[in-house]
C-alpha cells in the first residue's frame, strides 16, 4: 500500500497538490497493509446498496509505520486496538480482516 506525504501529513489518497502548502506532492512510499483499529462503528441499517452486508463494521485503521489512517469495512466484530490486515480491495472499498485481538 502506498502513502503520499507532504508537510508531515500522510494519506493513502493520492492528491496532486498539498492542501496546506499548495505544492505538488512528490513523496510516496510503500507501507504495510496491517494496522490497528483506532475507532469503529457497527452499521445495522445500511444504505440500499450495502443492505445485503448488514450488519457490518466500518473501522478507522491506523496503518503500521505511517501516520495515515484508513476507513475500512470489516465483516467480523472488532475492538479498539485489534490488529487487522487488508484482505482485498473491492469496488474501491478496503476490506480488512481481524488478525489478532488487542
Amino acid at each position: 500500500m502506498k502513502v503520499y506525504e507532504c508537510c508531515g501529513v500522510e494519506s493513502v489518497t493520492k492528491k496532486v497538490y498539498c492542501s496546506t502548502c499548495r505544492q505538488e506532492i512528490k513523496n510516496e512510499r510503500e507501507v504495510s497493509d496491517k494496522g490497528t483499529v483506532y475507532s469503529f462503528t457497527v452499521i445495522h441499517i445500511a444504505p440500499e446498496e450495502f443492505a445485503h452486508l448488514a450488519p457490518y463494521t466500518v473501522a478507522l485503521v491506523q496503518l503500521r509505520d505511517s501516520t495515515a489512517k484508513l476507513t475500512v469495512r470489516i465483516q467480523e466484530s472488532v475492538q479498539i486496538g485489534d490488529l487487522v490486515q487488508l484482505e482485498e480491495i473491492k469496488n474501491g472499498t478496503y476490506i480488512y480482516q481481524k488478525v489478532r485481538t488487542a
